[in-house]
């Protein structure tokens, strides 16, 4: 660590560079346009190690007929000055004639203590003579030299050692974890993420790993292929690539050959907004003896011993019950489960929590992944992992409004004193959120939904008509969103997602087309009859519903779930395809239908609730029709 002889050191320099501002130093230009120009600071965020100083430009451009001057002042933001920083504050002038850069240098304290990133702000007022511009304030970030003990979680980028969210540490003394069994860092692959403990330096981006561990988000068998889009399913959940996912060399990441349905996949990723998972990894596992998820638990049913991850049913009865923190599984939980598929139900034999990185108040975390469990710019879920900011907290690359569903970002923070969040106390802002623009339409007297296209749409019941539709800005041009008679139509061929929010008294049908990705949700209606056509690969569930009777179908690679609603009077589905229905029926009540199976894909499977319920549903070699217990209240 330096001495405090060299901390005065930088603060001579400071002074120097002080007297040097005030006084003109700096590049200058000459001549006159007529106008007095503009006065601005040349960046608006400013990166600087302990024990430096940093060196900020103030530029006057666009003419420079008159003399000109600004105030500076520097203010404390989480870092405080005299301790962290010296404060600066002063005026810099322009003659008549000059244009060109001023700087403002401001000396950084160096300490022993390993601590977050802090930042102050540098700001420009009182101009003369020549306007302020737009950036007349930069925030300046502190990043600390001391190491720090630290847990990470993120995916690996750089392989010799390992690059997890931006820092190379060093393995060599590592402890390593694959899928809970002892390994070596040679059997790290890039794309895994991994969870890691050990200390860093974050301003020289390097650290020592003391333990790392890797935990597969999906071993288990491909379902459905769709390579012009991007994604497949496997394990009963929806998995997309993208341009940053590494494909084990027998697999072709643009037309997806080497897979096919049936082969047992091991993937690693992040989830989205949707609970899907944005793979950084894609690799074989033919040697795979028992399926592994991570997921997030929905719909439990405490009394069958049974919950949902997206379209996979989990039983759970014969389960050993690991560091869960209420003792068992809770709804919303992120955890991580093993055990085998039978009749496309998981039987699973071990739960664990996977929604937290770290467990001690205080601990320094860095994280990385997709925002997405999403309540406010201050507060969202990375990979079920809770995350809060404040006012204190800095954000790079973005502003606070760029923290948004599915952003990509890379937290720098603290587990809470309660132990149940991380306090980001500073955010880089990786893949911002195109941005997105809202439509009102003025619909009125429709019963009924049609949904085409890539389309989130959620249909709640009221005794008014509202509908309103977001798309990014780009897209928003090629949105088809109409009424015919009692049907409103949702849709676009762009390729990009196009987000509805419909509130409407009486839902009688309900159509997702067969080229669609959609993810339907009704919520709150109570109808004598209700038809739903699902196709595509697409998914409509219900909540707080009760209908009293269903005519279903359900095709393509797609989900029906009605298994949580108030129970349902009678029933007619049609499951074909690699499909699945999840239905809640009354006491006595008629089920019929059928399930078949498309093309030899995989298996169509009818779940339901029924307490002597009167079934009546054909099905073939590869289709299931299983009860789950009793009818549900």
């Amino acid at each position: 660590m330096n001495t405090k002889s060299r901390y005065f050191f930088y603060l001579i320099l400071a002074a120097i560079g002080f007297i040097s501002a005030c006084g003109g130093g700096g590049g200058s230009g000459t001549g006159s346009t007529g106008s007095p120009g503009v006065m601005q600071i040349t960046g608006t965020s400013y990166d600087v190690s302990e024990g430096t100083v940093v060196n900020i430009l103030v530029e006057r451009s666009g003419g420079a007929d008159g003399a000109a001057s600004v105030q500076f002042a520097t203010s404390d933001g989480t870092a405080s000055s005299g301790s962290d920083y010296t404060a600066a504050n002063g005026t810099l002038t322009w003659p008549h004639n000059v244009s060109g850069n001023r700087t403002v240098s401001i000396a950084i304290a160096d300490d022993n203590v390993a601590e977050p990133v802090e930042s102050f702000v540098l700001t420009l007022s009182d101009a003369s003579g020549a306007r302020l511009g737009v950036n007349a304030s930069a925030t300046i970030s502190i990043i600390d030299n001391d190491d720090a003990q630290i847990a990470a979680f993120g995916a690996i980028t750089e392989l010799r050692s390992v690059t997890v969210n931006g820092i190379r540490y060093g393995t060599d003394a590592a402890v390593v974890y694959v899928n809970g069994m002892p390994a070596g860092a040679s059997d790290l692959k890039l794309g895994e993420t991994v969870l890691l403990d050990g200390e860093v330096n974050f301003s020289e981006a390097r650290g020592e790993a003391h333990e790392i561990s890797h935990v597969s988000t999906v071993i288990g068998p491909v379902e459905n292929i769709n390579a012009p889009f991007d994604r497949l399913i496997a394990l009963g959940q929806t998995v997309l690539t993208n341009e940053d996912t590494v494909f084990d060399p027998s697999i072709d990441g643009d037309t997806f050959a080497g897979l096919d349905p049936g082969t047992t996949v091991q993937i690693s990723g992040h989830f989205n907004a949707d609970g899907d998972i944005v793979a950084t990894r894609i690799e074989p596992n033919a040697g795979a003896t028992r399926v592994q998820l991570v997921g997030t638990v929905t719909g439990l049913d405490l009394t069958n011993m049974l919950f949902k991850v997206n379209r996979l049913t989990v039983d759970y009865s014969n389960a050993v019950l690991i560091d869960l923190p209420e003792g068992m599984p809770t709804e919303g939980l992120l955890v991580s489960i093993r055990g085998t598929l039978v009749n496309g139900v998981l039987n699973v034999d071990e739960i664990s929590s996977a929604g937290s990185i770290a467990d001690t108040a205080g601990q320094r975390v860095h994280l990385g992944g997709m925002i997405s469990q999403f309540e406010s710019a201050s507060a969202f879920s990375i990979n079920g992992i809770r995350v809060t900011t404040d006012a204190g907290t800095a954000v790079v690359n973005g502003t606070a409004d760029d923290l948004q569903p599915d952003a990509e970002i890379t937290v720098d923070g603290f587990v809470s004193s309660a132990g149940d969040a991380v306090m980001a106390n500073r955010i880089t802002i990786g893949d911002p959120v195109p941005g997105r623009s809202t439509t009102q339409f003025d619909f009125d007297a429709f019963t009924n939904i049609s949904v085409l296209g890539i389309s989130r749409v959620m249909v709640i019941h009221d005794s008014e008509y509202s509908v309103e539709v977001s798309a990014s800005s780009d897209a928003m041009a090629d949105v088809q969103v109409s009424q015919d008679g009692d049907t409103v139509t949702f849709g676009g061929d762009n390729g990009q997602l196009l987000s509805a929010f419909v509130r409407m008294p009486v839902l009688n049908r309900v159509d997702v087309s067969e080229d669609s990705i959609a993810h339907v949700t009704l919520r709150d209606f109570d109808q004598l009859q209700m038809e739903i056509n699902v196709d595509g690969v697409s998914s409509v569930r219900g909540e707080n519903l009760v209908i009293g009777g269903l005519a279903a179908t359900v095709n393509g690679v797609s989900l029906l779930d009605l298994g949580g609603i108030r129970p349902i009077g009678s029933a007619t589905v049609h499951i074909s395809g690699v499909s699945q229905a999840t239905l809640n029926m009354e006491v006595g009540s008629t089920l019929t239908g059928s399930v078949r199976t498309g093309q030899g894909t995989g298996e169509s499977t009818l779940f339901y609730y029924g307490t002597n319920a009167i079934v009546n549903v054909t099905t073939d070699i590869q289709s299931n029709v299983i009860r789950l217990g009793d009818t549900r209240p």
